[in-house]
């Protein structure tokens, strides 16, 4: 019975973890997803600002504001780039953590089996102690009965 025990308790600790692995996957696709929409909105932002800088331009605009134009491109170019190596970095992390829930299920689903194992031996043990006693039982009477 202590052996029962000690498994019960090792599978509600596997239990835990995936629990845990499953609720930081939750996490970090939350964070990967923030990056992605984080990036499009930077893009369609760059997108809408080169819209207004060609349309500036069809109309003519002063060197300065072509200058200010740039520069502030380049430095949209520089934030997209950075958010592409988070969102790398977040999807790395997701994979990670994947990985890990995985081999937490897999283990729990181990600790599982054993214990359906034992229950299943145990009910076997069962039955063949009944069986005993109603052979000894059959055994008895047999011996009782006058012939």
């Amino acid at each position: 019975m202590a052996q029962h025990g000690a498994l019960e308790t090792l599978k509600d600790l596997a239990e835990k973890e995936v629990d845990d692995a499953a609720h930081l996957l939750g996490e970090m696709r939350r964070g990967c997803q923030q990056a992605e929409e984080q990036l499009k909105m930077l893009i369609d932002y760059q997108n809408e600002y080169r819209s207004n800088l060609n349309t500036d331009m069809g109309k003519g605009i002063a060197s300065n504001r072509w200058i200010n134009y740039q520069q502030f491109i380049q430095t949209l170019e520089k934030a997209i780039e950075q958010h592409r190596l988070q969102l790398t970095l977040w999807t790395q992390k997701v994979d990670l953590a994947l990985k890990s829930w995985r081999e937490k299920k897999q283990r729990l689903q181990a600790w599982q089996t054993l214990q359906a194992r034992q229950t299943a031996a145990a009910l076997l043990a069962e039955n063949r102690m009944d069986q005993k006693k109603m052979d000894e039982f059959a055994q008895r009477a047999a011996m009782r009965k006058p012939e």
